[in-house]
């Protein structure tokens, strides 16, 4: 097929893609790499948690870096400056989401565009005030589900600007269970962190959401299956299957088979 053709036509049918991607091409495919890939290339890599403390300064460092080498103009906001504006608001309850949430948990950090922390709906109005009374230059858009901040000196390519905080609220009640009762402080940071189970979870509840962009969908299968890989002889099963079971009816059963397709690298039924 030529470049123009995939260009103008870039969508094909389910009916079409499953008749092609039949169990023998896969299997064809999975044998004819085998033989020509590297073996060992993955060896090397870091197996196990980095630790919150750790994984959390390497992050917010990356994003700098990035930020003052290549968005000269934006706004450096760190997860460590939000929580600060948070207690000082005297805000007691509250929970770092997102990556800065969970990256603790993975094996190897990396960078985030922005901060994302849930707040109880009670307190939406005084961390919206604090948060602009902080940094008045940013724009402020109320949604549903979250009070977004966003910076007007740091533009995306149609020149909108980008988010640099979210305000999360517990639209759900999976959500408002992680508030009561699976947050734990980091004993170094005194950070405020979803529990292991918690943010295994609310990857759970992204990957399966219809609302949710397939290639945002396709980013929280990665963190989930790192996540379950290198958490696998931590995880509280039965605290897994209560916050789940409150993502939909059968989230308490499906959740558990995801766990056992992330650690027997097989595809998510997503």
């Amino acid at each position: 097929m030529s470049e123009s053709s995939l260009s103008t036509n870039p969508d094909f049918s389910t009916a079409e893609n499953a008749a092609f991607f039949t169990p023998a091409h896969l299997e064809r495919r999975r044998l004819a790499m085998e033989q020509a890939g590297p073996r060992d290339m993955d060896d090397l890599d870091p197996k196990l948690p980095a630790g919150h403390a750790y994984a959390i300064q390497k992050s917010a460092r990356l994003t700098s870096d990035f930020r003052r080498l290549h968005r000269k103009n934006a706004m450096d906001i760190t997860p460590q400056d939000v929580i600060d504006v948070l207690n000082s608001a005297g805000l007691k309850n509250w929970v770092l989401m997102g990556l800065h949430g969970y990256v603790g948990y993975m094996p190897d950090p990396r960078a985030t565009q922005d901060v994302d922390v849930m707040i109880p709906y009670s307190s939406r109005a005084r961390a919206k005030k604090a948060i602009a009374e902080r940094w008045p230059e940013l724009i402020v858009r109320e949604l549903s589900q979250v009070t977004r901040f966003m910076d007007p000196a740091d533009l995306d390519a149609e020149g909108h600007p980008k988010p640099v905080l979210d305000v999360m609220h517990p639209w759900s009640p999976f959500q408002e269970l992680i508030l009561k009762e699976y947050v734990h402080v980091d004993e170094q940071t005194q950070h405020r962190l979803p529990t292991l189970e918690a943010a295994l979870a609310s990857k759970y509840a992204a990957m399966i959401s219809p609302h949710r962009d397939r290639e945002k969908r396709e980013y929280d299968v990665a963190d989930f299956r790192r996540l379950a890989r290198a958490n696998r002889d931590r995880i509280r099963t039965d605290d897994l299957r209560r916050i789940a079971g409150l993502v939909w009816e059968g989230g308490a059963d499906e959740v558990g088979r995801f766990i056992q397709i992330a650690l027997s690298d097989e595809p998510f039924p997503i």
